[in-house]
């Protein structure tokens, strides 16, 4: 009986000895015929960021710039620009023509109605006193600023004195220049995802290396271009305040211009006083009406075109501004396009790694 149940127990463990074998040997043989996913490559990393596009190369030209208009003509009226050609020949009354007489007989008829201020300084005028009151950066005698000396003249003896005559006016020195929108700027760098950094795995390294060396050639070829603007936005800044020197010291050329040329003819009929006794009141008060109304019609012009240099210079600085800010803007907003793009491929090819770490 012990015998029996001996051999019917060892018969039990072959069998199931054999069952398990054949098992493990099933399995194996799987095994080897799926051995899972090949590991990914640096080629195909590489490749997938291919995609990612480059940041366009930078356009900065320079603004065209217009050169504002200042001009500006002395007109000297003919009666009196003849007069003054009489009176410095003539040697006495006898040489003085008609028109010339005429000329002095009514600006002694105006005389009468002048302040005494005018009478004075009409009497003690000299050549420096006439190169003083042309100098619109000299002080005169308050009395002789005043405008109603020159306006309440007689038409006739108004139409004997200089104008300075200009198409401009303040305001127009400003050229507009219309600028596409600005687009925002944007968080510089990409943030991260948070899950994905706490993986270190051979195949997550593949994705965030090359990411990170995508990341910092695509922010050294930003800061470059940002550095351009800048150096751009300088010199521009500098070009339009020398711009604005020259064009005020050309300015200031042609405004002694018109000082030498007005002073001449004042100081024509102040040197004839001296020779034509009879006429010497008359002399003395229309090269001081002259220099009087030259100072006007200078200082009207010159302070306008002053005016338009002005602001022709915070045109030009406010459009290197503009420039500056808009291109400034499309740069960040074409990195962070490329930044993001590379985002979305490493993060794919993160999610790819959990994939295949999973077994799914």
């Amino acid at each position: 009986m012990k015998t029996n149940f001996n051999n019917s127990w060892r018969k039990t463990v072959f069998f199931a000895f054999l069952i398990l074998s054949s098992v493990t040997l099933y399995n194996c043989s799987n095994d080897d015929d799926n051995p899972g996913p090949d590991p990914i490559t640096q080629e195909e990393v590489d490749e997938a960021f291919e995609g990612v596009e480059e940041i366009p190369d930078l356009e900065d030209e320079d603004p065209e710039v217009e050169e504002p208009d200042t001009s500006a003509e002395t007109e000297e009226p003919a009666a009196t620009t003849a007069a003054a050609a009489n009176v410095t020949a003539a040697t006495s009354e006898d040489d003085l023509t008609p028109e010339t007489q005429q000329v002095l007989d009514d600006v002694e008829a105006a005389s009468a109605s002048l302040p005494a201020s005018v009478t004075t300084a009409a009497a003690n005028l000299t050549p420096e006193a006439i190169s003083n009151i042309l100098d619109i950066d000299a002080d005169i005698d308050d009395e002789l600023e005043a405008d109603d000396i020159i306006t309440s003249l007689p038409e006739n003896v108004r139409n004997l004195l200089p104008r300075i005559t200009f198409n401009f006016s303040s305001g127009s020195g400003a050229s507009s220049i219309l600028l596409q929108d600005g687009v925002s700027s944007l968080n510089v760098g990409v943030q991260l995802d948070p899950i994905a950094q706490t993986v270190e795995a051979p195949c997550e390294d593949l994705w965030n290396d090359t990411y990170d060396e995508m990341i910092a050639e695509l922010q050294e070829v930003r800061d470059a271009q940002l550095a351009t603007i800048t150096a751009n936005y300088n010199r521009r800044m500098t070009e339009a305040g020398t711009r604005y020197d020259t064009r005020l010291a050309a300015l200031q050329a042609e405004r002694a211009e018109s000082v030498t040329e007005l002073s001449e003819t004042a100081n024509d009929f102040l040197a004839a006083a001296a020779v034509l006794d009879l006429s010497e009141d008359q002399l003395r008060t229309l090269a001081l009406l002259y220099a009087l109304e030259g100072r006007r019609q200078i200082r009207t012009w010159y302070n306008a075109a002053v005016s338009v240099l002005q602001e022709s210079r915070e045109t030009e600085e406010a459009t290197a501004a503009s420039l500056r800010d808009q291109r400034t803007a499309t740069v960040t907003a074409n990195y962070q396009t490329s930044a993001n793009q590379a985002l979305q491929v490493r993060n794919e090819g993160l999610a790819d790694c959990h994939n295949q770490g999973s077994g799914s």
